[in-house]
């Protein structure tokens, strides 16, 4: 009688025990990682390139693959937009970004972005950075190895108004 009055006890202790334990582990807010549907759009920023001209920084931002560009300059009033695809990367020769003066028209540096199907002439004239057309290519340039100057020459005559 003894014996079967502590299983009754035990029984009990287990069950109420086990209910707690239950109770508890239901209670505590669990972090369930939160999984975005492929079709949802990040906002999602990345530096693809940098460069220095005239004093002034200047970043290439793929932000869910359109390219932006980004400026720190105070001397310098941003006009266009930039059309090419990310990633976009400045065209360089010898690890430095290419770029020509066209004095005659007032066009102080142009350079050339490519990005995922074409390339784009930004020009410094004045006090504006100008983004200009954007062009398409079959065939992308080494980014390392330069272009042809009459690229440059062309987008600086583009904004030229004789």
């Amino acid at each position: 009688m003894v014996l079967a009055t502590n299983i009754k006890a035990m029984g009990k202790f287990l069950i109420i025990a086990s209910v707690l334990t239950m109770s508890v582990s239901c209670s505590k807010k669990k972090d369930v990682p939160k999984y975005s549907n492929s079709s949802e759009k990040t906002n999602e920023s990345i530096v693809t390139d940098t460069t220095v001209i005239n004093g002034t920084l200047i970043e290439l931002i793929d932000k869910n693959g359109k390219t932006e560009i980004n400026t720190n300059s105070k001397k310098y009033f941003l006009s266009g937009k930039i059309i090419a695809n990310a990633p976009s990367k400045f065209i360089r020769s010898h690890g430095k970004v290419l770029s020509f003066t066209y004095p005659k028209i007032n066009v102080d540096k142009t350079i050339i972005i490519q990005g995922k199907g074409g390339i784009q002439g930004i020009i410094f004239k004045k006090d504006s950075i100008i983004c200009v057309e954007y062009i398409t290519t079959s065939s992308p340039y080494n980014i390392t190895e330069g272009a042809d100057e009459i690229l440059y020459w062309d987008f600086a005559h583009r904004t030229y108004k004789g």
